[in-house]
């Protein structure tokens, strides 16, 4: 990747219930984070109807999220959120050796309460200056960016193979931990089990660990169809997995589990991606989706630096840090359960129907 993209985000989740819900809280993944390819410019949430609280903090993934808290009766609910990302070249964080991208254990939090049902992330709202003011001595901010020529880490990663990986993780006695092994276990949406493992060992073990991994890759994007409305956000991985079809969040899950099963450590990462209307058409407002794909940490051997390395089974199309410019991500952890865009428990409504738009467009 070597250029740059600034794209402006609308992503707008709509709720109608029958009866009206009583109370609710939700937990909402739709604030795009800081990452080594991207820069958040802006980000403005607005709520509808008036809630009772709002609470922004990093989650254990390091993920922007918002705990949103409405306790009045309400038949509809309108979530807004627009943010404005610069996506640019792969910058890596020099200070110490600590990867800053992981995020685990920063947990800095700001409440909003009163029922402001428009929230704007700009340096000129107070509760933003409080929080520049904090991120000047916070740890986790005391980081430089250093550019970083990816063909450069390309090569060292095309040196190491895929069952170094393996043996690198595999668990030995007194073994310095390594964050990225949270990422090998099973967890509400993937399992490892053995089909995966057979799938995907004769493409992981031949070859350096990146043409194993864009391999396998492109086997999915081969062997399964992208199908809308073919699955259900709980249809089992296993069921995808025998009827080869599904939407980005089953091929990004499929890809996650065969590497966990092979031995190598992968997240899954939610987002968007800049879409093109056929030629002679409009761009359609609203038309576009929230997108998903999965990441794979490779370890520098004999160092203790490692990258994460992004694939997107979906396009067929991989990067580090990132599958291209036109990609933004909103958050990532073990599966979709963790990142999901709104999530949470709600009194009554026992029906009800959700609308999403999402409109990704480049800013000039």
């Amino acid at each position: 990747m070597g250029f740059t993209m600034r794209l402006h985000i609308t992503h707008i989740s709509h709720y109608e219930y029958q009866p009206a819900v009583e109370t609710a809280q939700h937990f909402l993944h739709i604030k795009p984070k800081k990452t080594n390819n991207q820069t958040l410019l802006n980000h403005q949430l607005k709520i509808s109807p008036v809630f009772n609280e709002l609470i922004e903090f990093l989650d254990y993934f390091g993920n922007p999220t918002h705990y949103l808290s409405l306790t009045a009766r309400h038949d509809k609910l309108q979530i807004l959120s627009e943010s404005t990302v610069q996506t640019h070249p792969f910058f890596e964080y020099t200070h110490g050796s600590m990867d800053q991208s992981m995020g685990f254990g920063n947990n800095r939090m700001q409440q909003h309460m009163g029922g402001d049902s428009s929230l704007q992330s700009e340096l000129s709202s107070p509760w933003r200056q409080m929080q520049s003011m904090e991120q000047l001595t916070s740890p986790m901010e005391q980081y430089t960016q250093a550019p970083v020529v990816e063909p450069s880490i390309t090569s060292e990663l095309n040196n190491i193979g895929a069952l170094e990986v393996k043996d690198f993780f595999t668990y030995r006695a007194a073994q310095i931990y390594n964050p990225a092994s949270e990422f090998l276990f099973d967890s509400p949406h993937i399992n490892s089990l053995k089909v995966f493992n057979d799938y995907a060992h004769p493409l992981l073990q031949t070859q350096s660990v990146l043409e194993s991994l864009n391999a396998l890759m492109h086997q999915i994007h081969t062997d399964f169809v992208y199908e809308s409305k073919s699955t259900e956000v709980n249809t089992p991985i296993e069921v995808v997995f025998r009827q080869k079809r599904g939407v980005c969040q089953d091929f990004a899950h499929i890809m996650i589990a065969c590497c966990r099963a092979f031995g190598l450590p992968a997240r899954y990462v939610s987002g968007y991606l800049l879409t093109h209307p056929p030629a002679g058409q409009a761009r359609l407002i609203g038309s576009d989706a929230s997108h998903a794909w999965a990441s794979v940490y490779l370890p520098i051997l004999g160092s203790n630096k490692g990258y994460w390395y992004d694939f997107d089974p979906t396009n067929n199309r991989s990067g580090l840090g990132s599958p291209g410019d036109d990609y933004v991500t909103l958050a990532w952890g073990r599966d979709y359960s963790d990142v999901s865009p709104v999530r949470g428990v709600i009194q009554g409504g026992n029906d009800h129907q959700v609308n999403v738009a999402v409109t990704v467009l480049p800013v000039d």
